[in-house]
């Protein structure tokens, strides 16, 4: 993965770019500073940097045009001059894992980010200077301060951390979401969309088969799982054995790539999912490495996110990193790949939106009535109730999805606070816009949050290929209804990959959690958990229901519910919160 810091000082005549700073920056290890100028520094780590002449600037990561897994060459009207509308066009033909860091023509500068990147991009103004990196290590080194937590931020991030925000949890420190513009002049800084899933979504932009939308999801997948792959001698796939992560090992085993699968398991059914694994492996012909969780692996009292802006670890994910380690140590891999955000992407959700659009957009009353039972069998629930419900959405104004926030051991003074609205661009639809459209998008969204800000520490180079900008923009010309048959979601991937996969993996209704493992640990730290929680930093900001709480923690025994998990996602931030004070 790649790693930068830039320094850009739009006024260099009153403040330049520190000797000091710039010195400390070129004597890093492993950064190599690619521009050098008094209103501008930049320094980078890693392979992929497109360096177009200093008084243009540069582009860190690598680039595709739309539908394709071969690195795209740069339009002939990309530079110099760094245009709006250009850099606005150029985010919608393109894909990839960049930022690029360009001059314009009015003495300022533009920073643009691939939606779905991977490659994070936090910046914070220190004085008339702009600092940009990828991480708060070099937000350091090029003149950063931290200025302590950012209560706001972590309330919202209790109530909605599934929706990315430009705010972090540090304050001054901003993050450029994917798919979006900074433009910095003399006069000030300003940020604008340049991909918004909607430009793509809705019935003007669907397809009119279903086949063809199982062969678009498949040469899409197959597209993003190349691209991810480019330069790799050898594979890592984090396989569950259910539909997404399967999905996954069909396209890659078509590429060419030598690859092993790693499955991990925990104790109870529910989280030992080797069965499928073994039966995708075998089918398509590749080894398979197995290791199981163990709760000796995870100290709660410390995060494996201290060097992000954002708690975005869980506990959880540190028994994870140790034997991922240990299987590439064993495999000899050079990159990893997991599925995440395939539920998203794929839109498996228990939802009353598509049977409105089935209804209202689909071709025959007939197609309403099966969406109609498919979500019924899913949620468990009679027709009639989601006939009802599906009546009641139609007829509410607007097509928008409602996020609930996550408001469970909060304190009850915060319930009007402004940071438990869900705010993001993406969940608001045009007018016009279709509510299931409006209901996947929603779950786009935490996806993008998802491939830019996961908590999977590989040592080598991490790809999440569901959660790409090729894949998204596919899954948003399939109408809403057709991603459901049958009592079973995710159809049209499922439909994709058909004769590559096993009928039982295709046609599984069960899924595999890590929440067995997740009860181990709340189990065999309850009393630091106690400790952390109601003698620590979020309670000193007023932020948890200690009442609650403390009844929660009181109850021994057996681990029952599902209170520990949101337990367990308060004890991660309270442990990045301890390592930023």
């Amino acid at each position: 993965m790649e790693r930068f810091v830039a320094i850009i000082a739009p006024m260099p005549e009153r403040n330049p770019v520190a000797p000091a700073i710039r010195s400390a920056i070129s004597r890093t290890n492993g950064m190599a500073v690619r521009i050098d100028r008094d209103d501008m520094l930049v320094a980078v780590s890693g392979g992929h940097v497109r360096h177009l002449g200093d008084d243009i600037g540069l582009i860190i990561g690598p680039i595709f045009a739309t539908g394709k897994s071969d690195p795209a060459p740069l339009p002939s009207d990309f530079a110099p001059g760094g245009n709006s509308s250009i850099l606005h066009r150029f985010s919608q033909d393109h894909w990839g894992n960049f930022v690029a860091i360009l001059r314009d023509h009015a003495a300022g500068f533009h920073v643009l980010r691939s939606a779905f990147g991977r490659l994070p991009c936090f910046h914070a103004i220190q004085g008339d200077q702009l600092i940009l990196a990828s991480d708060t290590a070099l937000l350091s080194l090029g003149g950063w301060t931290s200025h302590g937590v950012n209560w706001p931020a972590i309330l919202r991030r209790l109530a909605l951390k599934d929706i990315p925000s430009p705010s972090t949890c540090l304050a001054g420190v901003q993050e450029l979401r994917g798919g979006s513009r900074l433009h910095l002049t003399p006069k000030g800084l300003s940020v604008t969309q340049t991909w918004n899933p909607w430009d793509r979504a809705g019935r003007r932009h669907w397809i009119d088969s279903r086949d063809e939308a199982a062969h678009m999801i498949r040469r899409a997948v197959s597209t993003a799982t190349r691209a991810s792959i480019m330069g790799t001698q050898r594979a890592l796939l984090m396989l569950s054995g259910g539909i997404d992560s399967s999905v996954l090992a069909a396209a890659l085993g078509t590429h060419g790539c030598p690859f092993s699968c790693f499955n991990l398991a925990s104790l109870g059914a529910i989280g030992d999912e080797r069965h499928y694994a073994r039966m995708v492996a075998s089918h398509l012909g590749v080894p398979i490495v197995e290791a199981q969780w163990d709760v000796g692996m995870v100290d709660i009292t410390r995060t494996q996110a201290k060097d992000q802006p954002n708690p975005l670890a869980r506990s959880f994910m540190q028994g994870t990193s140790r034997l991922l380690h240990e299987a590439i140590g064993a495999n000899g891999a050079d990159l990893t790949i997991d599925g995440g955000g395939g539920d998203n992407v794929f839109f498996s959700l228990r939802s009353i939106a598509p049977v409105t659009d089935a209804f209202l957009r689909g071709r025959s009353m007939g197609e309403g009535w099966s969406t109609a039972r498919s979500i019924a069998a899913m949620a468990d629930v009679s027709m009639p109730t989601v006939l009802g419900r599906a009546v009641t959405r139609a007829l509410r104004r607007s097509p928008a999805y409602r996020w609930r926030p996550m408001t469970q051991f909060l304190s009850p003074q915060l319930m009007g606070d402004a940071a438990l609205v869900p705010r993001h661009p993406w969940l608001e639809p045009p007018y016009g816009g279709e509510t299931g459209t409006a209901a996947h998008i929603a779950l786009i969204t935490a996806a993008q949050g998802w491939a830019e800000g996961n908590d999977i520490r590989s040592p080598v180079r991490h790809v999440t290929p569901l959660a790409s900008q090729p894949v998204v923009e596919a899954c948003l010309r399939i109408p809403s209804w057709w991603w459901f048959r049958q009592g079973q979601n995710r159809i049209v991937a499922r439909d994709a990959f058909r004769d590559r996969l096993p009928a039982a993996i295709v046609d599984r209704r069960t899924k595999g959690t890590p929440d067995s493992y997740i009860a181990e640990i709340f189990a065999a730290n309850r009393p630091v958990i106690r400790a952390m929680l109601l003698d620590g930093h979020l309670r000193g900001a007023g932020l948890l229901d200690l009442p609650l709480l403390e009844r929660a923690l009181d109850n021994e025994g057996f681990v029952r519910g599902t209170d520990y998990h949101r337990i367990m996602h308060l004890t991660d931030v309270e442990a990045w919160v301890a390592e930023q004070t």
